[in-house]
């Protein structure tokens, strides 16, 4: 918990001195700039033939945006550079997948849900070994995203060699070669990953249970109530109007969407 807890004090200190852009900027202006991640398809990613950022919390920030009226800037950044360039007043609102947590809460102010998931396990075709439940991962060499919660769940297990990625496709790549025995991933991004890039030698673990649910939402700098109002307001209207239920058969993920 230390490390963790050191992290998201600096990036509070980071984002202390730097200037928030109002809603009232970002309506004079028409546009909004909204950080996202091309790390996590199918939450966002960039696609290869268009080289354009697309994804879950693509069109929901595009949604977001439009019943703001304003136009969407976005810039692309590794996870655990997500944020930083929030907290730093780079970016107005945050779109990512990126778990709803009290320690980030105390560092940016999340929106109401989006969506939420478990943890999964993801492990080589040739592992028959059974990883039914969390304490089954004790002693093995264990996979997650750089500064995720996977990684908090994990770092303290005992007699546990933790390995942290920037992307998921490093991740599998060396599930894949058996350099570490499983990953704790994102079911919707694994599963996305393996089908449409049709990734051999990896599965999804099917008989793991999850230990909890997390939460996706937005994001915005910490204390910028009236954009987070606004942005609350554009999530309950999509969710309302049929908009969000349309992003989540268009990525396969209806059953997660938050009510």
């Amino acid at each position: 918990m230390k490390i963790i807890f050191t992290s998201l004090l600096a990036l509070s200190l980071v984002g202390a001195n730097a200037s928030a852009r109002s809603l009232e900027e970002i309506q004079s202006t028409k546009n909004i700039n909204v950080v996202t991640t091309a790390s996590s398809p199918p939450h966002g990613f960039k696609n290869p033939v268009s080289n354009q950022l697309e994804g879950i919390m693509v069109d929901v920030a595009q949604g977001v945006a439009k019943h703001i009226g304003a136009q969407m800037q976005l810039r692309d950044v590794p996870f655990s550079g997500l944020i930083p360039t929030l907290t730093s007043g780079r970016a107005d609102v945050m779109s990512a997948p990126l778990f709803m947590t009290p320690e980030r809460g105390e560092v940016i102010d999340f929106s109401v849900p989006v969506y939420e998931w478990g943890e999964g396990i993801v492990v080589s075709d040739k592992n028959d070994k059974a990883y039914d439940r969390f304490e089954d991962l004790q002693g093995h060499k264990v996979g997650v995203l750089v500064d995720s919660v996977q990684f908090k769940m994990i770092k303290d297990m005992p007699d546990t060699r933790v390995s942290t990625y920037q992307d998921y496709s490093t991740l599998l790549a060396d599930v894949r070669a058996r350099r570490i025995d499983l990953g704790i991933v994102d079911p919707p991004s694994i599963i996305y990953q393996i089908q449409s890039k049709n990734i051999p030698g990896v599965k999804l673990y099917s008989g793991y249970q999850p230990q909890t649910k997390w939460q996706v939402g937005m994001a915005v700098e910490k204390g910028n109530k009236a954009l987070l109002d606004a942005v609350n307001a554009a999530l309950t209207e999509m969710k309302r109007n049929g908009e969000m239920a349309e992003i989540g058969r268009k990525w396969g993920v209806s059953e997660l969407i938050s009510n």
